[in-house]
């Protein structure tokens, strides 16, 4: 049924919030596990290593020129409001598609493909041939993925859940038919297999979302109140979104200054494997935090009481914390994890499973940062978001610099401890800028 705009803010939100939360956590965890599969296959092509490398320069500059795919559902679920706002936003949308999708094209051109795969990412031979030719099949890949999050913020902006479940499904679902069906027939080989899956799973996943939800939102722009004083203009959204797209690059900086840090920090080598490990488990077994923001926004625009919206945030973070830690903390169910399921022996075991239990403690942080930077979101007052990303990074920054500098820390304590301090303080840091804006939520 369509949204009933005039509905008690204190009726019960749990099994509405749960069925918002489930379907956005799978979404956005999907794509690393997709991933890992698609680098499966590609270990089984003729020339593995090139492959996977390939496959990963080329994604990797794919999504970045996608960035603003990040912010999308958040602007969809801020602004969506009636069919004129609807209206605005889809052009709006539409520039973005636009752009990306001209940028995604002229990366592609030779003299500025030959740079980024020598000058910056300094490969060549059979690695440059297989990332030149998976980056020309990614070519639609920004802009679908543009397209895709809005539709994903529109089907949780009319509480319609199970169309993000099919959805999902269904891009899923045809990454993994063409992976192996590619890769089975030799069609093309090497990173063009990933390429082309990641392509077709998205466009299907896209257009599933598309029809699916043509029907529901137009019941919910006929009920929804067409009279608000929202502004919903172009400039609003822009003002809205720049430093949401902003603070997005921050942490792209992250990875790069961590990895230089553990390279300069004793055992370099396991270290890192032992940090990406521990922070992929931990992701993994999170799972549930990672939609706590979008969740937050689609009970804030059904008209929930944000103190409640912000109960269940934290219910969800203490639940996580208390899942993560007993696997943290409890040996054998730790060995269970890292050392059976996930294949880790010996030293890389050991620190691995210290860096896990270093991060055990990060869902209600995780939480907390979410709900109040969603507040922050649906107040329109967005560039709060680029001082507290701006903070993260340079707290991370100084952790960095004095371990590596003044410490005899092994390169785990440097990565790991890096990520726990950095994503704590960048909860503490939301909780300053957002704490009123929660209680103006409207």
């Amino acid at each position: 049924m369509p949204e009933n705009t005039d509905l008690d803010p204190n009726r019960p939100i749990v099994r509405h919030a749960i069925s918002l939360l489930l379907p956005t956590a799978a979404n956005m965890t999907v794509v690393p596990i997709l991933s890992l599969l698609l680098s499966g296959i590609l270990t089984r092509t003729e020339h593995p290593d090139e492959a996977v490398g390939g496959f990963s320069v080329a994604l990797g500059i794919s999504m970045f020129v996608g960035l603003p795919q990040l912010r999308i559902q958040q602007l969809t679920l801020v602004y969506f409001e009636n069919s004129e706002s609807l209206r605005q936003l889809r052009k709006f949308v539409g520039f973005w598609v636009v752009l990306v999708t001209a940028i995604a094209l002229v990366v592609v051109i030779p003299p500025v493909s030959e740079f980024l795969f020598t000058t910056v990412f300094s490969v060549s031979g059979l690695l440059k041939q297989n990332a030149s030719e998976a980056l020309i099949w990614l070519i639609p890949l920004p802009a679908l993925l543009v397209l895709k999050m809005h539709y994903y913020g529109a089907v949780l902006r009319i509480s319609r859940p199970r169309l993000a479940w099919i959805g999902t499904a269904a891009g899923a679902a045809t990454v993994v038919i063409a992976a192996f069906g590619l890769f089975a027939t030799e069609i093309v080989v090497g990173a063009s297999i990933a390429a082309i899956a990641m392509i077709a799973g998205t466009l299907v996943e896209t257009a599933t979302l598309a029809v699916l939800s043509t029907k529901p939102v137009k019941l919910f722009n006929q009920s929804a109140p067409t009279n608000n004083n929202s502004d919903h203009s172009i400039r609003s959204m822009a003002w809205f979104f720049w430093p949401l797209l902003f603070a997005a690059m921050l942490p792209a900086g992250t990875q790069p200054i961590l990895n230089a840090g553990m390279a300069r920090s004793p055992e370099p080598e396991v270290s890192i494997a032992a940090v990406a490990l521990a922070f992929y488990v931990f992701q993994l077994i999170a799972v549930a935090t990672n939609g706590t923001q979008n969740t937050s926004l689609a009970l804030f625009a059904s008209q929930y009481n944000p103190l409640r919206v912000r109960r269940f945030a934290l219910s969800v973070g203490i639940l996580t914390f208390a899942v993560v830690a007993m696997i943290a903390y409890i040996p054998p169910i730790t060995q269970f994890v890292i050392g059976d399921i996930m294949g880790a022996e010996g030293r890389l075991n050991e620190l691995a499973s210290n860096g896990f239990r270093l991060l055990a403690i990060l869902p209600i942080a995780l939480v907390i940062e979410q709900l109040y930077t969603a507040a922050l979101m649906r107040n329109r007052t967005t560039r709060p978001i680029i001082y507290i990303n701006s903070l993260r990074l340079i707290t991370l920054a100084c952790w960095v610099v004095v371990t590596v500098n003044f410490t005899n820390l092994n390169g785990l304590w440097v990565g790991a401890g890096a990520w726990t301090l950095t994503l704590f303080s960048e909860a503490i840091y939301a909780y300053i800028f957002g704490r009123n804006h929660l209680a103006k939520v409207a």
